[in-house]
């Protein structure tokens, strides 16, 4: 089961039945997702789960708790008894929630989950948080789980208290050949196709605007800066273009926003630089692809991020944690300044330990055998 329907954890759970329809015709899948953050992508993989000899179920509900939950388990309910799985895997927190449940409920088979972040990572802890966290303290003994990033592992043991035993640590991937550094000729198309100018340097993100992806403070500082500097920036993820228009006219003249890019790649052939400011994260998909195409990169010192530190990236460009937030803003605006006086260029050793390290088909090949070793198929 998968929700949201859209952004990095579909692109995953994509990626992964993608996989497992090329390479191993041995598994069957069935797809349970909700319709009610979605894009449209998940119609495309919805049609090929079917085409494949899948059945596929709308539970309709969102990230939240709600009384549609329970006609959601009723339906799992009636999914797993009718297909006899011998597996269930979740991708997010609301998936992971009502399979788990399920299982505690009743005989549903082994479940694999993959949170993709813990809500309570942003460290604030609020009673929403607390409470969040318990539920995942709860559940977590009933299933065994993939974390993406060493950070999220640490915070599954340190402040959940789950047993390591129960977690496996297994990176998200990234597609490199898809993902790569973009020749002057790539660049200059991705430009037209995006409109964007040609002749300027152009820092980029990608992702949603919520609290999570913390973009708030991140205008803040681009509106100050756009204004005299002598480079633009561009943003791909829905609420980009209410964001851009918190910036002063002449700001926002050099900032682009694309509520709707279905293939991020383009923008990443075009940039010349990314940066992601979040509170927390699992492991970003969206900073591994702008590394696989040797972007340099600008990142908040949160958690999800900062693992990095460990495996030699060192040219990455890290900024405060945002819980500071007068310290934050100064120093992203340090980094962001000494981003613009850089000289374009291609982070070659970037890429290659991004391709050693995270590459996509190796990681879904580890997921697949978790499966396979956790099921009850003999």
């Amino acid at each position: 089961m998968s929700e949201p329907g859209v952004d990095g954890v579909f692109s995953i759970v994509d990626s992964i039945i993608k996989q497992i329809h090329s390479s191993h015709p041995e598994i069957r899948i069935d797809l349970a997702y909700s319709s009610q953050r979605s894009g449209e992508n998940l119609l495309t993989l919805v049609e090929k789960i079917k085409k494949n000899g899948g059945r596929t179920v709308d539970l309709r509900v969102g990230n939240k708790p709600c009384a549609g939950d329970l006609r959601a388990l009723w339906q799992l309910n009636l999914l797993v008894r009718e297909r006899c799985h011998h597996l269930v895997f979740a991708m997010s927190s609301k998936a992971g929630a009502l399979v788990r449940i399920l299982r505690l409920l009743t005989r549903c088979p082994p479940v694999v989950y993959a949170p993709q972040s813990y809500y309570g990572m942003g460290g604030s802890l609020t009673i929403r948080e607390k409470f969040y966290n318990a539920v995942e303290t709860a559940l977590g003994l009933h299933c065994s789980t993939i974390n993406c990033s060493e950070d999220e592992r640490d915070y599954a043991v340190d402040v959940l208290r789950l047993d390591p035993k129960s977690l496996h640590l297994i990176h998200n991937g990234v597609d490199t050949n898809r993902f790569a550094p973009a020749d002057e000729d790539k660049k200059a198309q991705a430009r037209h196709q995006l409109k964007l100018p040609q002749r300027e340097k152009i820092l980029a993100t990608v992702g949603r605007d919520s609290t999570q992806k913390n973009y708030r403070p991140l205008y803040e500082v681009l509106d100050e800066l756009l204004s005299t500097e002598d480079w633009c920036f561009a943003h791909a993820g829905a609420g980009s273009t209410n964001l851009r228009s918190t910036l002063s006219p002449k700001s926002a003249a050099r900032c682009h926003a694309y509520n709707r890019l279905i293939d991020p790649s383009i923008l990443l052939q075009a940039a010349d630089g990314f940066v992601m400011t979040s509170l927390y994260e699992g492991l970003s998909l969206a900073m591994l692809e702008a590394m696989s195409c040797g972007l340099p990169v600008i990142l908040s010192d949160a958690q999800g991020f900062r693992c990095l530190k460990s495996s030699d990236f060192d040219e990455v460009a890290w900024v405060e944690h945002p819980r500071s937030p007068e310290n934050f803003k100064e120093s992203l605006k340090a980094a962001l300044t000494h981003w613009g006086k850089q000289a374009p260029g291609t982070l070659s050793r970037q890429r290659d330990k991004v391709c050693e390290m995270f590459k996509q088909d190796h990681q879904i090949e580890k997921i697949i055998s978790l499966c396979k070793e956790r099921s009850t198929f003999s």
